[in-house]
């Protein structure tokens, strides 16, 4: 009987190969290409994550990327603006232009028939006169 048994389990065994070596069928997963984008595009969303206001999953998703790609992206963009060889980039504030020596800012002056004047610097536009000049005259 024991050896029926065995024989038996032989005979499943051999059968589920044969069967299964019948029904296999080559399964060949091909994946997509890693798309190599530019550097300027690269450049465009990090910006637009930064600078929209957007969540940056949105940001992503009108760009056609992968959320988690474009925080990489943006991290590789903060760890390259700490590099001290690169240079910083630091607010200026501009001091007013001041006026050279020898040289007075532009004065104008328009004397009215009943003798009041009317004086103006030169960055006055014309509209801002010719109303004052309305509402003055007599």
């Amino acid at each position: 009987m024991d050896d029926f048994i065995e024989n038996e389990h032989e005979t499943v065994a051999a059968s589920v190969a044969a069967t299964a070596r019948r029904n296999h069928a080559a399964i060949e997963i091909v994946g997509e290409r890693r798309r190599a984008y530019t550097s300027a595009f690269r450049s465009k969303v990090v910006e637009a994550s930064f600078e929209s206001g957007l969540p940056v999953r949105e940001v992503a998703r009108q760009h056609g990327i992968h959320v988690s790609l474009l925080y990489r992206w943006r991290q590789e963009c903060r760890r390259r603006s700490r590099r001290p060889e690169e240079g910083y980039l630091v607010p200026v504030r501009l001091a007013e232009p001041v006026a050279q020596e020898g040289q007075a800012p532009g004065q104008m002056e328009i004397t009215f028939r009943d003798g009041s004047i009317l004086r103006f610097g030169h960055d006055v536009p014309p509209e801002r006169v010719e109303r004052l000049i309305m509402l003055l005259r007599p």
